[in-house]
């Protein structure tokens, strides 16, 4: 049986359990599978294993079922955070059932090959808890702060992770792919308090029952609401929004220092389309660890080239200025109101 690829597979191959002897081709080879078999009324071709190989696909990229953003909910948080490893994980697999989870199959084996974001969970997962026992004091925004700034945004041919046929974007890739040798030492990372989560909370609306039930206390939001003046919640990564009317804004962000003392960081900004990004400070120095230092970066809002989306997309990097391995990414995603 050969399964072959539609159009919006491409060549992302997906490898399932059969109850008969199959491969998987992709879109290209469909095409040129079909057309032999259309040019002749006798078509025959035979499988041949040629080998295992290693590093001559791309890799990593986004699957075709990964989950993707917009949040609809609360747009001003970009979604998804990161994407992990989930396409044709090598994983334990129940004794009792056959590969293909068919009554009728009497194949037993202790692992079996799946693929979806129930595979990338646990290893986004391991990879938090590998973080977390390097650093057991650190609140779970840290933990999240450190594997997002550290990700990958190339593939394994040093070019830019794909989604498809296209570069991977901000609401298909997040921050970029896992990397957990990175994520134990991030350099800096952006920390949030529970009371921080509680001022955003407010600014949504919740109401005290709702409030209550979320945060097990009794919240006072009008108070909240005094503190929300000027407030963004410290994300590792960063959304803006250009209302009707409205071509300049600011965000505030927050960095924590976890690398070493004594050190430096100078920002570089790639930025979005259509936007200039100042940030202020441009050089950020820490003399002991755990110490705090604030930016802000302003948004303007200039003329855009095209109009084709209402959504642009860039980055707000703070690089080391002589441990290079420190550079502490945030994805950056704009948006223009209609």
């Amino acid at each position: 049986m050969v399964l072959a690829n539609a159009e919006v597979n491409l060549e992302e191959d997906s490898v399932d359990a059969h109850v008969l002897p199959a491969s998987v081709i992709g879109y290209r080879e469909s095409i040129l599978l079909k057309s032999f078999i259309n040019s002749t009324a006798n078509p025959k071709a035979r499988l041949i294993f040629g080998g295992t190989t290693i590093g001559r696909a791309r890799a990593p990229a986004v699957a075709l079922f990964s989950s993707r953003g917009p949040s609809l909910t609360l747009p001003s948080v970009p979604k998804p955070d990161v994407i992990a490893p989930g396409v044709n994980i090598i994983a334990a697999w129940p004794g009792n059932l056959g590969p293909t989870g068919l009554p009728e199959d009497r194949r037993r084996s202790d692992f079996s090959i799946l693929s979806g974001t129930s595979m990338a969970c646990p290893h986004a997962s391991g990879i938090t808890a590998l973080v977390r026992a390097a650093h057991p004091s650190w609140s779970p925004a840290a933990v999240r702060s450190a594997i997002m700034t550290t990700t990958n945004v190339f593939d394994n041919h040093g070019k830019p992770i794909t989604d498809g046929a296209t570069t991977a974007g901000i609401f298909s890739m997040g921050a970029g792919h896992i990397n957990p040798t990175k994520a134990i030492d991030p350099g800096l990372v952006y920390d949030i308090s529970p009371n921080d989560y509680i001022v955003h909370l407010c600014s949504l609306g919740y109401t005290k029952s709702e409030m209550f039930a979320i945060t097990h206390r009794v919240v006072d939001c009008d108070r909240a609401a005094e503190q929300s003046k000027g407030f963004d919640l410290n994300y590792p990564s960063i959304a803006v929004e250009f209302k009707k009317g409205e071509n300049v804004v600011v965000v505030k962000r927050t960095l924590t220092n976890v690398g070493v003392e004594n050190s430096t960081y100078a920002v570089r900004v790639k930025s979005p389309e259509g936007v200039k990004v100042t940030v202020v400070p441009n050089r950020l120095s820490f003399a002991r660890m755990e110490e705090r230092r604030t930016y802000k970066a302003w948004f303007v809002s200039g003329k855009r080239t095209t109009n084709a989306d209402e959504y642009g997309e860039g980055e707000l990097k703070w690089e080391h200025s002589w441990k290079r391995s420190y550079r502490v990414r945030s994805p950056v995603v704009v948006k223009w109101a209609a």
